[in-house]
């Protein structure tokens, strides 16, 4: 049975809704019939015809001919924007998968999150095996991340972490959103995750399967589409359509209103078109290089610098960063966070008393809520003066020196992953900006920055005067 009857019959994938009518899914049944090497001509039977099959083909492959080596792509990619069904056709592949896999294998899923894996990934693999009567026979016993299977199979969801599915010998590997593999401590994990998927088929003769909507022009997916796309002698699949071209029921209104709230987000989040420019701040060695290892937090120890990123409390956390000068080096000393939702002015009250502890008269941050900031601080007895660069600037400045190894980080995961996190992009008018990742946050980040460069003497913040220490 190839994977097109599977999502025809309606004992097996076909007695799901969501496939009783496969007109819509044109595109990935053409996908998915060249993921198996399948002829055109077996498309007839759902309703595409050889001609249409060939125009898709060339339209999302860049390639000029089809052939596929026997038995398919032994490594398949799917470049598509979000809601275009990615989610679904990669359950679809790992139940097919594993309803015909050897015995003493798994049919692996692998997720951004162990959480994101489960609720999505998981759920629709236990579909047809919960509600096609002949698929539910095939199932021996479950458990919350796994499903074992009469033959000897195992579907099981595992998160984005290359340890996890190590020693494992699997009839399949799908991989759901590679871009986005980013561990919780902000360090990217795509690449080893495709090493260690690629080992877990390569005596099992199964398939490595990638379906992810992209992102910058950097990581594993990247590689993979500049690498293979367009190739006509490639081993490795990639497929690269809009949402739209692989779910045309997709609403006009949605994909309207996706272009007029973010074009950015919709050239790569709808069209599928990967983010020119966008590339990761700090070398993550570099950054290693920095951190005193097992150090949290540093008592005063003579002459400090505060900075700090102010928050109205309902939504941003707030942040304090403490450093101090050491010869040539600049010393981070605390980094504090108060999360949302918070009191401003008792946190500021807070900042008060830490920045007395360390000898700091005055504190330096953004120009946010205008004079409410500088007034709590004066308040309480603190002078408050903002910055004379935004944090593009202060991000910007910061790896030079992170470069050099002039600087010396606390070891603080939270901090550490924020600063992982940043990103350089291109801007319109020819200076680079450099933000967080889309989800994430950086309010520990700019303070760490803030702190840091009013120690090495750049511009003039905390007491010291650009090129001049001022104590």
């Amino acid at each position: 049975m190839t994977i097109l009857d599977a999502l025809r019959h309606p004992d097996v994938l076909g007695g799901l809704p969501a496939f009783a009518d496969l007109a819509s899914w044109r595109a990935w049944l053409v996908y998915l019939a060249a993921i198996y090497g399948l002829p055109w001509s077996a498309l007839a039977d759902v309703g595409v015809s050889e001609d249409d099959a060939e125009t898709l083909w060339r339209t999302h492959t860049g390639r000029t001919t089809y052939a596929p080596p026997p038995g398919g792509f032994p490594e398949a990619v799917a470049i598509v924007g979000v809601q275009s069904g990615k989610t679904r056709v990669s359950a679809a592949l790992a139940t097919y998968e594993a309803l015909r896999g050897p015995a003493g294998t798994y049919a692996v899923l692998v997720g951004q999150d162990h959480r994101g894996a489960l609720r999505t990934l998981l759920r629709y693999v236990r579909e047809p095996l919960e509600t096609v009567p002949s698929c539910r026979a095939e199932v021996a016993g479950q458990t919350t991340d796994s499903i074992e299977l009469r033959r000897g199979v195992t579907i099981a969801a595992y998160p984005c972490r290359p340890a996890a599915i190590r020693g494992l010998r699997a009839c399949v590997v799908v991989i759901d959103e590679l871009a986005y593999f980013v561990a919780t401590d902000g360090r990217p994990t795509d690449i080893e995750m495709l090493r260690a998927a690629r080992g877990r088929t390569a005596t099992t003769g199964g398939k490595v399967i990638i379906l992810s909507s992209p992102y910058g022009q950097t990581g594993a997916l990247w590689e993979l589409h500049r690498r293979h796309y367009g190739r006509d002698d490639s081993l490795t699949l990639v497929w690269q359509a809009s949402a739209p071209a692989m779910h045309p029921t997709l609403p006009a209104d949605y994909l309207a209103r996706m272009q007029q709230d973010d074009p950015e987000a919709y050239r790569s989040e709808v069209l599928g078109e990967f983010r020119a420019g966008v590339a990761t701040l700090l070398d993550p060695d570099a950054l290693d290089a920095c951190v005193d290892l097992g150090v949290r937090e540093r008592p005063p120890c003579g002459r400090h610098v505060a900075y700090y990123d102010a928050s109205g409390g309902r939504t941003d956390a707030a942040a304090l960063g403490i450093a101090h000068r050491d010869g040539d080096d600049a010393i981070l000393d605390v980094v504090r966070a108060w999360p949302a939702p918070h009191n401003p002015a008792g946190v500021i009250g807070e900042v008060c008393e830490l920045v007395r502890a360390y000898g700091c008269r005055e504190v330096v941050g953004d120009r946010y809520a205008g004079e409410f900031v500088a007034e709590q601080f004066r308040a309480r007895g603190i002078a408050y003066r903002p910055g004379d660069r935004d944090r593009s600037a202060l991000y910007l400045d910061l790896l030079s020196h992170v470069q050099a190894g002039t600087v010396v980080l606390l070891d603080d995961a939270a901090t550490l992953r924020e600063l992982r996190g940043l990103e350089r992009r291109r801007g319109p008018s020819g200076r680079d900006r450099v933000d967080h990742r889309p989800g994430a946050h950086d309010d520990r980040a700019v303070v760490v920055a803030g702190a840091l460069l009013a120690c090495v003497g750049r511009g003039q913040v905390g007491g010291m005067l650009a090129g001049k220490v001022t104590w």
